[in-house]
């Protein structure tokens, strides 16, 4: 079973995961970038959902972090937000994320995104996450 470790600071959006990833998906879930980067260091999850906007948290200081720590840096990350600008887009993607998704998640995307950031994790093709 795939492990997606959802860093967000809005119940609603951890909970709306858990509810349609239902038993496709380990989920663990934090709702601050400490708490992340500890986890996701001693658990080796699948992929990472990180929130763009983690409350009193720079999103991209937190996916720098990941992307420099060797227990870490292989884990794909896919960025989340209701809205984002291409500017601010661009910048994660320099920074490490593979991928984005808009909130509130829709399920087949959910999906679809996720197995394609495990699948290229499985392939060794960190070039591209």
């Amino acid at each position: 079973m795939k492990h997606i470790l959802i860093a967000d600071d809005m119940p609603t959006v951890l909970e709306q995961v858990k509810e349609i990833a239902g038993d496709r998906y380990l989920i663990t879930t934090v709702e601050s970038g400490e708490d992340l980067i500890r986890i996701a260091g001693s658990s080796d999850p699948d992929v990472i959902l990180l929130d763009m906007y983690l409350d009193q948290t720079d999103s991209a200081e937190i996916l720098k972090s990941l992307k420099s720590n060797d227990s870490t840096k292989k884990i794909p990350v896919i960025m989340t937000a209701s809205d984002a600008s291409v500017m601010e887009l661009s910048r994660y993607y320099k920074k490490g994320a593979c991928d984005f998704m808009k909130k509130p998640f829709v399920e087949n995307i959910l999906f679809r995104r996720v197995d394609v950031a495990c699948a290229l994790k499985e392939a060794g093709r960190y070039d591209l996450i």
